[in-house]
């Protein structure tokens, strides 16, 4: 199931050790939910589509062979960024995590499917503030509102670096109250690749934006973001 998802919906044709990992992924996943709650998607058919599917559709906005480093803010139990990485294993991968359980959960992760990736405990707008211009790349899958999430991760962009949101159905009210955010941080909203995942299981808007200049002073502290917004 897991090879025709990925040739349907990507284009992309997964290896049987590709494959061997996405199942002890599901495995360790669904052995560690048991006793410490990860995720309410249990079963095998939506895992695959709703985590490791909508997890790689990230992937259709760019040419990932051309990412050298990339920071995924809020992973949880580790998406987008682990299946990314089993399809691109050459990226240089930072995960950030605020919850001491979705930490433990991905550092044993790595040894179980022995790949190569740093986990950070630590609030994401924390993380940004000393680790400015340092990524090609950063992901952010259900962590909070876009003039947030924007305020956190563009900072970390090197200039020209992306940084790919996965939205929902209000995908567009949240790009017009992302427009003064955009504009504070010199970056552009360059495409939206909006699909429905199969089985009618949800709509996703990824929404990729580019950051074109470096402002300095952000992100703020926390209880001023949540204060102002941008």
């Amino acid at each position: 199931m897991l090879k025709s998802l990925f040739k349907d919906n990507l284009n992309y044709n997964l290896s049987k050790e590709q494959i061997n990992l996405f199942t002890k992924y599901y495995q360790k996943l669904i052995e560690y939910n048991k006793h410490t709650n990860l995720t309410r998607i249990t079963s095998l058919d939506d895992v695959y589509i709703k985590h490791f599917l909508d997890s790689v559709m990230l992937t259709k906005l760019l040419n990932f062979n051309e990412v050298k480093s990339m920071c995924d803010m809020g992973s949880g139990a580790g998406f987008p960024a682990i299946p990314i990485l089993i399809l691109y294993p050459k990226i240089k991968m930072t995960l950030i995590d605020s919850q001491i359980k979705r930490v433990t959960f991905l550092n044993e992760l790595k040894k179980e499917l022995n790949l190569e990736y740093t986990v950070i405990h630590e609030r994401a707008e924390q993380y940004s503030q000393e680790n400015t211009l340092k990524f090609d790349l950063i992901t952010v899958r259900a962590l909070t509102e876009l003039p947030k999430i924007l305020e956190f991760g563009i900072p970390m962009l090197k200039e020209k670096g992306y940084l790919i949101a996965a939205k929902g159905s209000k995908y567009e009210e949240e790009i017009i109250a992302s427009m003064n955010a955009l504009n504070i941080l010199k970056s552009k909203l360059i495409k939206v690749d909006t699909f429905n995942l199969p089985n009618d299981t949800g709509f996703r808007a990824n929404l990729l934006i580019q950051k074109e200049k470096h402002i300095k002073g952000y992100p703020r502290e926390y209880n001023q973001i949540l204060k102002k917004p941008l």
